[in-house]
């Protein structure tokens, strides 16, 4: 999941890690959205709706 709040650009995997990509610019993330995006009331909010709330972390599946 890609996260943009404010200026900063995170990376969150489905095992919850997150990390700050400092590569990436709020621009970059608008264009890769392109208007497609959806907002939520907050981070965990999002987290749980796409799956990235590490539920499955630990979990392999073959």
């Amino acid at each position: 999941m890609v996260i943009c709040d404010r200026d900063e650009i995170s990376i969150r995997c489905r095992c919850a890690h997150q990390w700050v990509e400092r590569e990436l610019t709020r621009a970059a993330y608008e264009a890769m959205i392109d208007g497609g995006g959806q907002d939520y009331p907050s981070l965990e909010a999002a987290a749980q709706a796409a799956g990235y709330d590490g539920t499955f972390v630990g979990v392999y599946l073959d």
